[in-house]
């Protein structure tokens, strides 16, 4: 699988400066670079969020009735 971080205010994610981001995940990025340029390769979700130094902490979603 190949993974991408991307900055995002609604991310699920943060860094250790309480930056939120995204990690987008697919099995192949086809970018006009080239195949998976840009994205990194790592055999899982939980693999790649330790890499990018991220943290799970999503946003608290508000109920409505």
């Amino acid at each position: 699988m190949v993974y991408k971080k991307i900055q995002d205010e609604q991310g699920d994610y943060k860094d250790n400066q309480d930056v939120r981001y995204s990690v987008l995940e697919a099995h192949e990025a086809w970018t006009p670079q080239g195949k998976n340029i840009g994205w990194d390769e790592y055999p899982d979700l939980a693999t790649a969020v330790s890499a990018y130094g991220l943290t799970y902490d999503p946003i608290p979603k508000l109920i409505e009735e």
